[in-house]
């Protein structure tokens, strides 16, 4: 297997495929272990393909479809290849609830894959609830593909959980890039607005902490973020890289205009 030729899975809304060039440049050329505690696509970790590796999410159903990826690739591909895409078909897939792992983590490629923008989002019930998305031909199973990411994954440690948590046993030299929820659109304090029940001010301030104690044990540390004045304010102290990206969240290219975001690193 050519390792390059194995791209995420998974679309995801602000995932960081139009960042990840940007990003590149501030990885350091060595490091031990790699950890990504808000995985979404894991395009950095694509990208990386690091030697050793730690996954988490608090997102249970995407941890879970990484995990059937990696220990049960053919059971998804064969479920994945009896789905098809159509308004009907969509939303009575969208309307089940699943028991069996490998089928909830076909369901949940293929809404992925069918939904509008990659977008993931639950109601109260915790039931998805995104509209099918317009597409004329959508890939549905990339057999090839989910066979390679499963064998890059088999050396990788993947888990379901907080931040805090995961990252307890990591060490000097290891590598960690957070990726926490955050909007471009900053007029008017939006930031706070849209994080308040996704990842709020007080999350990042958690976050911040954590990373205070990870940077004293010599972890080296890459972050993206929100071009806010409040997330300047937090990371004063570390090194703040200004970039710019076309937003990908638009419904048309036109709309599409481009961004600024941070990269927060604490090495120069």
């Amino acid at each position: 297997m050519n390792k390059n030729t194995v791209k995420p899975f998974l679309k995801w809304a602000g995932g960081k495929k139009a960042l990840l060039a940007q990003i590149l440049k501030y990885i350091p050329e060595t490091y031990n272990k790699y950890y990504e505690p808000f995985l979404g696509s894991g395009v950095l970790f694509f990208a990386l393909k690091p030697k050793e590796a730690c996954l988490s999410d608090l997102n249970n159903e995407l941890i879970n479809t990484y995990k059937q990826i990696k220990f049960h690739v053919n059971d998804v591909i064969n479920k994945l290849k009896m789905m098809k895409y159509n308004k009907r078909f969509y939303y009575k897939i969208r309307k089940q609830n699943l028991r069996n792992a490998s089928s909830r983590a076909a369901r949940f490629i293929y809404l992925n894959k069918t939904c509008w923008n990659g977008l993931y989002r639950v109601n109260a019930k915790n039931e998805f609830n995104v509209p099918i998305g317009r597409y004329k031909k959508p890939t549905i199973c990339d057999e090839k593909n989910l066979k390679n990411v499963s064998k890059v994954l088999q050396k990788v440690t993947i888990k379901n959980g907080d931040f805090t948590k995961i990252l307890k046993k990591a060490t000097k030299n290891d590598l960690i890039y957070f990726d926490p929820p955050y909007t471009t659109s900053h007029k008017n304090d939006k930031f706070i607005e849209y994080n308040s029940k996704i990842f709020s001010l007080k999350d990042q301030k958690r976050l911040r902490r954590k990373i205070t104690r990870l940077n004293k044990k010599g972890c080296k540390i890459i972050m993206s973020n929100a071009n806010h004045k409040f997330i300047k304010n937090l990371y004063k102290d570390y090194c703040i890289h200004r970039v710019k990206r076309r937003s990908l969240i638009a419904a048309d290219n036109e709309n599409r205009k481009k961004v600024t975001e941070l990269i927060i690193t604490n090495f120069k």
